[in-house]
């Protein structure tokens, strides 16, 4: 009997990172990656740090192209989750605080490390985002440049060995990375095939946020506590 499938549905344009397929290989399945988003560079002038003591984002497609816009490797950056640090410390940068994850957590490691006196912060992200901390840091006084590098638009087609894999019954699992991807999930299989299809799959979703996004008729939803990749592999593994 031949192994059924995970299936992990990204964003696809800016950084190639194989890492959660590493993460989740096992021998129990096979593992296959599809875009549920595009993302696309929408900035690309140098960026000038002087005066500023912090760089934030959310996200390993803005670390990717701040590293194209400044060549300080020494500012601290902060990052939520693993990913995200890794692709940092790959690319050089020598004092990355990573907030596990969590944008919250984000905003009061940099209220207890940054002085409002000490210069700009530096936010570098997409157009939209579901946690506003540049504005909640504006709002108790803190001056924030904000930089919008990138933006993700939706896939309006599923890829038809996605479709095909669904009819044969061969996924066990489909891997979910964001808000916007698990929305747009919604859309896709709205419009594409019956919500009967996916009774039997599981679904594993990055973070509870991502986990409410998804259709209320999709019954499997499973996420970790703190959102991290290894966290996350546990999950499918708990819940076998």
């Amino acid at each position: 009997m031949s192994k059924k499938y995970i299936v992990i549905l990204r964003a696809f344009g800016i950084l190639d990172n194989n890492e959660i397929e590493n993460v989740l290989k096992n021998s129990l399945y096979n593992i296959i990656t599809f875009p549920i988003l595009k993302a696309e560079i929408v900035y690309s002038k140098p960026i000038n740090l002087n005066k500023s003591q912090a760089v934030l984002t959310t996200s390993s497609n803005a670390i990717k192209i701040f590293s194209q816009l400044s060549k300080n490797r020494n500012i601290p950056l902060y990052t939520v989750g693993s990913t995200s640090k890794k692709v940092a410390e790959r690319l050089g940068y020598k004092n990355v605080i990573d907030c596990q994850g969590d944008s919250v957590k984000m905003f009061y490691t940099v209220l207890e490390d940054c002085d409002k006196n000490n210069g700009d912060l530096i936010y570098i992200g997409a157009k939209s985002i579901s946690f506003d901390i540049p504005k909640m840091l504006l709002d108790v006084g803190y001056k924030v440049k904000r930089y919008i590098v990138y933006k993700t638009r939706e896939v309006n087609v599923i890829d038809n060995k996605f479709l095909y894999l669904i009819e044969l019954k061969k996924i066990k699992w489909i891997v979910l990375l964001s808000r916007k991807g698990a929305s747009n999930f919604n859309k896709l299989f709205l419009n594409n095939i019956e919500f009967n299809q996916l009774k039997q799959i599981k679904f594993a979703c990055l973070s509870e946020n991502i986990a409410k996004e998804l259709s209320s008729k999709i019954k499997f939803k499973f996420f970790p506590e703190h959102p991290t990749l290894s966290n996350l592999k546990s999950v499918i593994t708990q819940n076998e």
